[in-house]
């Protein structure tokens, strides 16, 4: 997740962690993800996919709000975990419909998904450590923020809107 990456790096400039312990820190990320495991039945009953979706962009937002403004540390495994568990949601819901969006042509479906998304990450990166080296963490990761419920609303519109066809047919 693009700027995920750079997150050891901003802990360890901005608050003098060695990068072993910013990189432990990066852990509850992956906490967040088997929380959205062990919850993810629950979630697609209770919220459908669009809501996990809508939920998911506004964690990783919260996220991202939480690492710009910390004035400690000690915030960021919050951060993270939510990171974690808001991107589980968000990207689960992607790749849940990816494998819908054309059953004839499933497995080219999926491979068109991996590709948009590995591809994706890998611009990002590029993209973000030029904005990291001229806009500096605090607004990288407030543009962040802002973009992503953003985006993560649209789709949530887009599949609402899908199913309600779906539905009416």
């Amino acid at each position: 997740f693009g700027p995920m990456a750079f997150v050891p790096t901003y802990l360890h400039e901005r608050f003098s962690v060695s990068l072993t312990m910013a990189g432990g820190l990066m852990a509850a990320f992956g906490l967040g993800g088997i929380i959205y495991t062990l919850m993810a039945r629950h979630l697609v009953r209770h919220l459908g996919e669009a809501g996990m979706a809508r939920l998911g962009g506004v964690m990783l937002a919260l996220s991202w709000l939480i690492l710009a403004f910390e004035d400690a540390w000690g915030w960021t495994p919050l951060a993270t975990l939510l990171a974690g568990l808001g991107y589980y949601q968000l990207h689960n819901t992607l790749q849940t419909n990816a494998t819908q969006m054309a059953p004839a042509v499933r497995g080219t479906a999926v491979s068109l998904f991996a590709s948009a998304f590995f591809l994706g990450q890998s611009l990002g990166v590029f993209l973000v450590a030029q904005i990291l080296d001229g806009a500096g963490h605090f607004k990288l990761f407030v543009a962040t923020a802002c973009a992503l419920p953003l985006l993560s609303t649209f789709f949530a519109t887009l599949l609402a809107r899908h199913h309600r066809q779906s539905r009416a047919e």
